[in-house]
């Protein structure tokens, strides 16, 4: 017995060495200022394979430590969570000199592309649908916000940036929660600033707008905001300038529904006052009650309603996504997927040998069993003046989301343009990628195409015929 333990151990470092890159990036999904999402495979015993998504902090800011504790947080919130309704964390780790999160894939689109994909066809999002979408959220934050850590002590987590791109849906009707980015929790070590807001203006509540403390009802506001918008059709709050928009929030008119959508009952109008009421105190006290009230609505409305309508919702937008994609293809997709293959082996922090700076504030008694995504800049249903981004292909590829969590952004800051393409932290440009780096990527790139020609030449010749000689030629 002690002989074949003894072998078993001494197996160990070999065991541990074939976990060191256990996940192959296949390609690049998005990115942003301050993230980037790669499609990847999670390697297992006798060729087992799963698709997971993995979100990659940019290697300019992996020295940073005040962005690294708080990708830190992001990763050990979503630990704790383990819902039908939020997206899994799976793993946490460190590769090409950077972090990363392993999250599960979510094979589908962001509420946003499908309520623009509405918008442009000049149709609306049914009103059962639109509501079926809400209680799926409301479930997810009503487990979010009442979680307990394993001694029964309440984490308290507040998500603190629900919008449309945070909504994933499934081509299987199934509706997720994703980028707890920016989430708040007793277990946090980054520690939020008074007086700074977090999350996209237009989705903010007006005690956040004003600077005050996010609870459980910052996030049913938002959700009330995404309600209303999936309703009428266009954005609630958006001014020509985000500090414009933070003041339309500031002052919350909320105009009813029943004038905008006949199909809004004056029932219904009342119960998305409630959630979007200015102060507090008038709001849903949680997520729990606002999807309780909206589950009655639809079951006296008497329509059956269900994921199977959700997919059917979500099928045409995703139809076109993938006509998209095809005319988007050109020459250098060929490349840009040699290049993305071939960019990082990643490992986990929990491997043998891997060690970090930053890697301490994770805490040893963690246990990563679950991911969670990520999405993207700031937006709303459209690309309306006051957004900031692309338009929206750019989120249009596969599953996940790019995780961009907004800057940290004082009020008094806010007079001064918030636009440009350096990700900023603090204040600070973030600075461009050394340029040692930059040639070290290059020369591997050329090489790695000169590689490739090479061999297709190389196989060309081998395929081709024999030539005959002058004497065959002429008999």
């Amino acid at each position: 017995m002690l002989g074949a333990a003894s072998a078993g151990l001494s197996r160990v470092p070999t065991m541990v060495q074939q976990q060191q890159q256990r996940y192959r990036v296949r390609q690049k999904i998005a990115s942003g200022g301050m993230a980037e999402v790669f499609r990847a495979e999670s390697a297992g015993l006798e060729g087992f394979k799963k698709t997971v998504a993995i979100k990659r902090v940019l290697p300019q800011l992996a020295e940073k430590k005040q962005f690294i504790g708080m990708f830190l947080d992001e990763a050990r919130v979503s630990a704790h969570l383990s819902h039908s309704n939020c997206v899994q964390v799976f793993d946490v780790g460190v590769g090409d000199n950077t972090f990363f999160i392993v999250m599960e894939y979510v094979d589908g689109t962001d509420l946003k592309t499908v309520a623009e994909y509405y918008r442009r066809q000049k149709s609306m999002i049914p009103l059962e649908e639109a509501c079926l979408i809400t209680v799926r959220i409301c479930e997810g934050l009503a487990y979010a916000h009442e979680l307990n850590d394993s001694h029964g002590k309440p984490l308290n987590i507040v998500h603190r940036d629900m919008s449309p791109p945070n909504v994933l849906i499934t081509r299987y009707g199934e509706v997720k929660i994703v980028d707890f980015g920016l989430a708040k929790a007793n277990s946090q070590l980054e520690k939020s600033e008074p007086g700074i807001i977090k999350g996209k203006f237009g989705y903010l509540s007006p005690e956040v707008a004003f600077g005050q403390t996010a609870d459980c009802r910052t996030d049913i506001f938002a959700v009330g905001i995404i309600l209303w918008e999936m309703l009428a059709g266009r954005r609630l709050f958006l001014g020509d300038t985000d500090l414009d928009t933070v003041r339309l929030v500031q002052a919350a008119r909320v105009p009813p529904l029943h004038g905008v959508n006949p199909q809004v009952t004056p029932e219904l109008d009342r119960v998305i006052a409630r959630a979007l009421a200015r102060e507090p105190d008038k709001r849903y006290s949680s997520a729990r009650d606002f999807g309780r009230d909206l589950c009655a609505i639809l079951f006296r409305n008497q329509r059956p309603v269900s994921s199977f309508d959700i997919a059917d919702l979500v099928a045409r937008p995703l139809a076109q996504r993938e006509i998209d994609r095809v005319g988007r293809k050109d020459g250098g997709s060929i490349i840009s997927s040699l290049i993305e293959e071939a960019l990082f082996e990643f490992v986990s922090l929990g491997d043998s040998g891997v060690s970090h700076s930053h890697a301490a504030p994770l805490g040893s008694n963690l246990q990563f069993g679950g991911p969670q995504n990520w999405s993207g800049v700031e937006g709303g249903f459209g690309n309306e003046p006051g957004t900031r981004g692309g338009p929206s292909s750019s989120r249009l590829e596969i599953g996940n989301l790019a995780a961009l969590e907004d800057d940290n952004i004082p009020q008094s800051k806010l007079l001064r343009s918030m636009g440009g393409n350096a990700a900023k932290l603090g204040g600070e440009s973030v600075p461009a990628p050394k340029g040692r780096k930059s040639l070290m990527l290059v020369g591997a790139v050329l090489l790695v195409i000169l590689g490739i020609a090479a061999g297709f030449v190389l196989a060309k010749r081998a395929a081709a015929p024999a030539q005959p000689t002058s004497t065959q030629q002429h008999k």
